[in-house]
């Protein structure tokens, strides 16, 4: 009896042994796992929600965690986007690739780690992920911006919009997201756009810098692919620029590829400038050389701004109407609402509250557009510090 005892206190302390083991390993195995250098939550209710991904760390953890994060909408995006843009721009995949393949050496290090760790927290080919960020430079745009400020205002903030007019035949508007990134060694900001596409068209960072786009379309001959994609040259301001100056400098010495006109506004002063650009050439415009008709503390800009030398006076009349109280609601709902731009995104920024205002285009098949719909707020300082372990 006394042996049987012995027996089983062994076999007791061999089970509670192998047990220990077992949780050993398993501790050791999740503290080796790829780290998971995020997390998202949910904006807005209804039948279009936003899903807000905060990211930070290197490149490629951002993209990583990106990816893993939201796997299956980054495969949905990747394989739609690459399929609609062919459909709606008559070309094939292999254009797709060979216009990637002109602009890749001309794209920051950073950026194409970012896509590869994206590929690889998703399961997609990193060629997907790399044919739909060539897209925008190879189509046109119909949108509209604004900047506003000082006396120009209702309380001497700097009020922007960025109003987006893509096609929503490929499906965008299906996942939108707001990436509230902090790569190291960069300013934290917030790019307006859809989950998997890490590059920037509308946006704003912690420095209070904002930024708008347009494109345009000034001729083949001021046109190249062999340059930075407009989307990256922005998300560079996002990400590098400090002050007005920085922003605009960057856009600047950037080896530019299509036409386009940007806008980029610096609250701190407050102040923007109007950019007119393209492979060759970039101006840069504030209100007292601006070459439409003119308001004190404004810039602005509409696809369609002048042909066969006639303005379009739609967004100046709106602006010049409500000059000395323009906010958030003038270009939410007298410019975007009233002229019908922003169908694909809305957006109102307040720059100095580092606060903005969204609405995305309804889900198909019957899209509602953006600037139809409810607009989303969301406080870019308050979530700021909560970026990180």
């Amino acid at each position: 009896m006394l042996r049987q005892d012995a027996r089983l206190r062994a076999y007791r302390t061999d089970w509670m042994a192998w047990a220990v083991a077992f949780v050993l390993i398993a501790v050791c195995v999740a503290a080796g796992a790829e780290p998971v250098h995020g997390r998202i939550e949910t904006l807005g209710t209804g039948p279009n929600p936003i899903t807000v991904i905060y990211l930070w760390g290197t490149p490629y953890e951002m993209g990583f965690a990106h990816g893993k994060l939201c796997a299956d909408k980054v495969k949905g995006i990747c394989e739609h986007l690459a399929m609609g843009a062919c459909l709606a721009m008559n070309c094939t995949p292999t254009d797709l690739d060979k216009a990637w393949k002109q602009m890749e050496p001309f794209v920051p290090a950073r950026y194409r780690e970012e896509m590869r760790g994206l590929a690889d927290g998703a399961g997609v080919k990193l060629q997907l992920v790399q044919w739909a960020h060539a897209i925008p430079d190879l189509s046109q745009h119909h949108c509209t911006f604004f900047a506003a400020w000082g006396k120009a205002t209702h309380n001497g903030h700097l009020e922007q919009i960025r109003a987006l007019d893509y096609a929503t035949e490929a499906g965008l508007q299906n996942s939108p997201a707001l990436i509230v990134s902090k790569p190291d060694g960069g300013n934290v900001f917030v790019n307006i756009g859809w989950v998997g596409f890490i590059g920037c068209v509308s946006g704003m960072n912690l420095k209070h810098i904002a930024v708008s786009e347009i494109g345009d379309n000034f001729g083949h001959e001021h046109e190249t692919l062999a340059g930075e994609p407009m989307p990256f040259v922005l998300r560079d301001v996002l990400e590098r620029a400090n002050t007005l100056d920085d922003g605009v400098g960057i856009i600047r010495r950037a080896k530019r590829t299509s036409s386009f006109l940007y806008c980029v506004g610096d609250s701190k002063i407050p102040s923007a400038r109007a950019l007119r650009t393209a492979m060759d050439f970039c101006e840069v415009y504030d209100p007292s050389d601006y070459p439409g008709n003119r308001l004190e503390n404004v810039v602005y800009w509409s696809m369609g701004w002048e042909r066969d030398g006639k303005w379009n006076h739609k967004v100046y009349d709106a602006l010049k109407a409500r000059w000395g109280s323009i906010d958030q609601d003038t270009g939410m709902r007298d410019v975007m609402r009233d002229l019908g731009t922003g169908s694909l995104h809305a957006i109102a920024y307040d720059v100095t509250a580092l606060k903005l205002w969204v609405a995305n285009a309804s889900p198909g098949p019957q899209v509602v557009p953006g600037y139809q719909r409810d607009f989303v707020q969301f406080d870019l300082r308050r979530v700021a510090n909560t970026l990180g372990p």
